[in-house]
């Protein structure tokens, strides 16, 4: 097996196309707009980047892999529910946890289909304060926090905060409105 060399800086004018098979399900391509917050995000998480894991796994065009924390980041315009089946099995056809960036009218969430749990971690935000970037459910309602390091996604029933203003607080540091994030 040939090993194909991982630049993280590398960025491309003109994405590489492959074909997949007629009739086979696939996520919309991914505009520039789309792929910029995901490479922020695969930066923020750490770890060697490789900004084509289509050589080596079947449908993941567009997709960014961080090989040692076991992550595929994916990221579509579409509304949930739709591309979440597609997501998951691609997931799991390739033993990767999965962080699907979706983008809505004023802010991006992040569903999480997480090897081992039976369904999505849908709505999530990102938090980070004090360092060390988390994911947190929109709605407190018992869900998981995830946390996210260079070695792999960290699930936790602990909150990564005290209370509801550091919270928001989190949030708030973790999700400024740049201009580069628009969809």
């Amino acid at each position: 097996m040939v090993s194909l060399p991982v630049l993280e800086d590398f960025e491309m004018e003109i994405g590489i196309m492959s074909r997949p098979a007629p009739g086979a399900q696939t996520l919309p391509l991914v505009r520039e707009a789309v792929r910029r917050p995901m490479i922020k995000i695969a930066r923020e998480i750490g770890g060697q980047i490789d900004h084509f894991p289509e050589r080596r796994f079947v449908n993941t065009d567009g997709a960014l892999l961080l090989e040692e924390a076991g992550l595929l980041i994916m990221g579509t315009p579409m509304f949930r529910p739709i591309g979440g089946d597609l997501v998951a099995k691609i997931g799991a056809r390739h033993g990767l946890n999965v962080l699907l960036l979706r983008f809505d009218s004023y802010h991006v969430s992040f569903d999480l289909r997480i090897r081992g749990l039976h369904e999505w971690l849908t709505r999530y935000r990102r938090w980070s304060r004090g360092g060390g970037l988390w994911f947190v459910p929109e709605d407190d309602g018992g869900l998981p926090y995830v946390r996210a390091t260079r070695r792999g996604l960290i699930i936790s029933s602990h909150a990564p905060f005290g209370n509801a203003r550091q919270r928001e607080e989190g949030i708030t540091a973790a999700n400024p409105w740049p201009l580069e994030w628009e969809a």
